[in-house]
């Protein structure tokens, strides 16, 4: 019977079919961090002995609020590192971490064809490799850390082909926004994302990341893109994987990883990718996102409008921003801030400006670039890696009312902040806006057009087409 990338990486892990839909499936990852791990490592101490069913699929990080800013993280912070210690379970601490879904590719933790669980919702990042990656609450991850299983309902399976060149400037968090904007904020709900088409065997995995770390805020369980030439370059030679000719058997095993020419999926989605251009949200959840140079919408919902201090009508590129952020699980990696580097190059930046790397190797990469004197010589403030200023929880809080132009992945009401007025945009959007104080085009810092420094064309044209069937 032909399959979807999904199906075969599910039925891999089935232990065990249980009533309903339901199944016993085997977890081959556990990525755990300091925000969700502790009160699951604490109840295995005093109610199941201390015993894990294997530490060596169990890898750690604090990365949420790094290093600690109150007595509450800095006793999560430790809790997490005294339990890592014990079990002798691979730890990236202060100084050498960084976003768990930056970090756990980064050191080679993530593989095509593996299951992956953390707590936390942007796990579907790592579904970029292969991977059925899944963010699960604190008590499904004590269960996988306990037993190496999760219960889980088998999903539904969406495909999205994406088809032709990025253009007009669109990036990879652009296609990501307009998938969401034309699925709707929940209207993934239910559903495995698979993506597919010539556009996503064009980008890198860095891209890839990006694209599917955004499943969730469709409400997608997950996303994924099967594995390629691109995949196993990326992974080949990484720290946590094999070398020589054992990695070489792998990859034969994982060319097998992608849906049959023939798999059938309960809905469909088509996108033109030649059509899109750079997006930007406008209200309180990222499918409230329309295209940068076009205006709030007349049937904006009024709720989000209140929130937001907007009306229908205005045009995005006349807001005003009162910070910017680059940064995240979603647009942190060294291709990002190479790309917002580009732009902030000789200028200077108008509004506060963070900019943080997703993990401390990515932040060492890029001074090795010196892209870290490119920011601050720009007026930027340059920080060690963290989730912080994404979530509102440190190195970053917008006060109530102020808007923040942001690469993260979330805008809803008080995320970044009480108050706080969120717009997301791709990393270069973001560098344009912090120069010139508003939401704005990088076209607009440039005297001659097109730039091939900046790598982007005009962002006039047809808006971006798409053809949803549902089967």
């Amino acid at each position: 019977m032909s399959r979807s990338l999904f199906e075969k990486v599910w039925d891999a892990h089935v232990v065990e079919q249980l009533p309903g839909s339901n199944a016993l499936l085997f977890v081959d990852r556990v990525v755990a961090h300091e925000i969700t791990t502790p009160q699951g490592a604490l109840e295995i101490e005093t109610k199941y002995g201390d015993e894990l069913f294997d530490k060596s699929r169990i890898v750690a990080m604090n990365d949420h609020v790094s290093p600690a800013k109150d007595t509450e993280t800095a006793i999560q912070a430790k809790v997490l590192r005294k339990w890592a210690k014990r079990h002798e379970i691979t730890l990236y601490d202060i100084g050498d971490n960084g976003i768990c879904h930056v970090i756990a590719p980064e050191r080679g933790h993530v593989e095509p064809g593996m299951t992956v669980v953390c707590g936390d919702s942007h796990t579907c990042t790592l579904g970029a490799f292969g991977a059925f990656a899944l963010g699960i609450g604190t008590t499904v991850q004590t269960g996988a850390m306990l037993a190496g299983c999760v219960v889980l309902e088998r999903p539904k399976v969406m495909r999205v082909r994406v088809r032709g060149r990025l253009g007009h400037g669109a990036t990879a968090k652009d296609l990501a926004l307009f998938v969401i904007s034309t699925l709707t904020f929940k209207g993934a709900t239910g559903f495995v994302i698979e993506y597919q088409g010539d556009t996503i065997d064009a980008l890198s995995m860095d891209e890839r990341m990006t694209l599917c770390n955004m499943a969730v805020e469709a409400g997608g369980t997950t996303a994924m893109i099967a594995p390629d030439e691109t995949t196993f370059s990326y992974l080949r030679g990484r720290e946590n994987q094999l070398k020589g000719d054992a990695f070489e058997a792998n990859v034969a095993i994982w060319r097998g990883l992608r849906a049959d020419p023939d798999a059938t999926y309960d809905r469909e989605l088509e996108i033109d990718a030649s059509a899109l251009r750079p997006m930007v949200s406008w209200g309180t959840n990222p499918g409230e996102s329309v295209p940068l140079d076009k205006n709030v919408p007349a049937n904006a919902d009024a709720k989000s409008l209140t929130y937001m201090g907007l009306e229908p009508g205005v045009p995005m590129m006349s807001l005003e921003v009162d910070q910017a952020f680059i940064g995240s699980c979603t647009n942190s990696r060294l291709s990002d801030l190479r790309a917002a580097a580009d732009v902030l190059r000789g200028r200077k930046v108008s509004i506060p400006t963070i900019i943080t790397p997703g993990s401390q190797a990515v932040k060492r990469a890029a001074e090795r670039e010196g892209l870290h004197d490119v920011f601050q010589d720009a007026g930027a403030l340059w920080t060690h890696s963290s989730c912080g200023p994404c979530l509102g929880m440190s190195m970053g809080v917008v006060a109530p009312e102020s808007r923040c132009i942001s690469s993260s992945n979330r805008n809803f009401p008080g995320r970044m902040g009480a108050g706080g007025r969120v717009h997301l945009a791709s990393p270069v959007v973001v560098a344009a806006s912090a120069v010139l104080g508003r939401i704005a085009s990088p076209e607009e810092l440039v005297t001659l057009s097109p730039s091939t420094s900046l790598g982007i064309n005009s962002v006039e044209g047809a808006t971006a087409s798409s053809k949803s069937v549902v089967k």
